[in-house]
């Protein structure tokens, strides 16, 4: 059996335990619907809407577009039923992008009316509320409402709510030699404020979102100032001649500007490709080639590492394999360079061989984290978007049926 899409890329074989794979995450969440209790995008069923729905457009007339509506039913509840914060992640946003998404790709036939100009005006209190408390985070921040509204504008046309943020996220920043930078604060234990150059809390997220404000025509000499004084703060932090890393993770403050030893993960949150994409993503918009180039140089840097310094220690989007295996379909699908094409399967294989498990976990994946309490990481079963199997899930889908994902524009991926 093949599939539309898949010619050319990956063995029949593994293009068919895929495809099953799938079919076997999405019901697992819809005999499990009712057990959970997250409501978010990235962690919770708002996220794993987005494979059902996708799979309704695939097989019309198998059940998914009846199951689809029947979430899309409880999550219009749940915005009635429960307190609900605002976030991209956990909050109405999330529950937002995903209807605003859905009628963009008119992936659903019907559609459930929901008035999105009330949520809009919601949202903007909580834009209001995280330049108050100086919360510019791509997921949990400003940056990620500010992905919702990039989503409305593809209908609206309504500019006011992104002019905002960009306003916000301007007036957040702090000078450091010339530049004007953003500080991500420090997490309990885990680190000090630094200038971090990772996409899921870091300065790339902001770039990225931005260059694609621009690209509609907003705010536009604001960005580029802004684009211009940050970015040439990052590749001052190059490291021009180490044979296997390009970018440090982050840099403390307290360091003033010195970036330490080359060493940094290869993943979505953190590592070399938060830097492709927003190269890539501020050379396109800014008609910067140079920018552009060093991106996709960057990319392929990174296409000669291995599993075992990688980092990557399970499957899902965050920071496991699937986040790269996503990259480098979007990228091959950017460029047409084989040698993205061949890591995309490359990390394709090393998942099923080291984190695909036929009946455990969720749909065959586990999610492995540090569980603070006995002071050791553990494996969980997680059907989130993040990271657990919708996200595993929604990967495939793009890669087996030729799907536009442009879902992606929620991690910033979208190049």
């Amino acid at each position: 059996m093949s599939f539309p899409g898949a010619a050319n890329t990956i063995h029949t074989d593994v293009n068919e335990s895929l495809a099953k794979q799938v079919k076997r995450i999405s019901l697992e969440i819809s005999e499990k619907w009712t057990e959970f209790n997250e409501i978010g995008l990235l962690e919770g069923k708002s996220g794993m809407v987005l494979l059902t729905a996708y799979l309704s457009k695939l097989f019309p007339g198998q059940g998914y577009e009846a199951t689809t509506l029947y979430y899309l039913n409880d999550l219009k509840e749940s915005l009635s039923r429960d307190e609900l914060g605002y976030d991209l992640s956990n909050g109405v946003a999330g529950i937002g992008f995903v209807f605003q998404h859905l009628k963009n790709e008119e992936v659903l036939d019907s559609w459930i009316d929901l008035d999105l100009s009330e949520l809009d005006e919601f949202i903007e209190l909580g834009a209001d509320q995280d330049f108050k408390t100086g919360n510019w985070d791509p997921l949990l921040g400003l940056t990620g409402l500010g992905i919702y509204f990039l989503e409305r504008n593809k209908e609206t046309g309504e500019k006011k709510y992104l002019e905002k943020i960009v306003d916000y996220l301007a007036s957040m920043r702090v000078a450091n030699g010339g530049h004007e930078l953003w500080i991500t604060p420090g997490y309990r234990k885990y680190s000090k404020d630094n200038y971090n150059f990772g996409m899921a809390h870091g300065m790339p997220g902001v770039l990225s979102f931005l260059a694609q404000v621009h690209a509609r025509g907003i705010k536009q000499q604001e960005i580029e100032g802004m684009v211009q004084s940050c970015l040439s703060f990052l590749l001052e932090h190059e490291y021009p001649d180490d044979p296997v890393y390009s970018f440090p993770p982050a840099i403390s403050v307290a360091q003033t500007g010195k970036s330490g030893k080359p060493n940094s993960r290869l993943a979505w949150c953190y590592g070399d490709l938060c830097m492709t994409n927003t190269l890539i993503h501020c050379g396109k918009a800014l008609h910067r080639d140079d920018w552009y180039d060093k991106g996709i140089r960057v990319a392929l840097k990174t296409t000669e590492r291995g599993f075992e310094d990688s980092g990557c220690i399970d499957a899902p989007f965050c920071h496991g394999t699937i986040g790269l295996v996503h990259q480098y379909h979007r990228l091959h699908q950017l460029t047409q360079n084989k040698d993205f094409l061949n890591a995309q399967n490359k990390w394709i294989d090393i998942t099923q061989k080291h984190f695909y498990s036929p009946g455990e976990g969720a749909a065959g994946y586990y999610s492995r984290s540090y569980n603070e309490e006995i002071e050791a990481f553990e494996n969980q079963p997680q059907y989130g978007l993040l990271e657990g199997s919708a996200g595993i899930g929604l990967v495939y889908l793009s890669i087996l049926y030729g799907i536009n994902p442009d879902w992606d524009i929620i991690f910033l991926t979208n190049v």
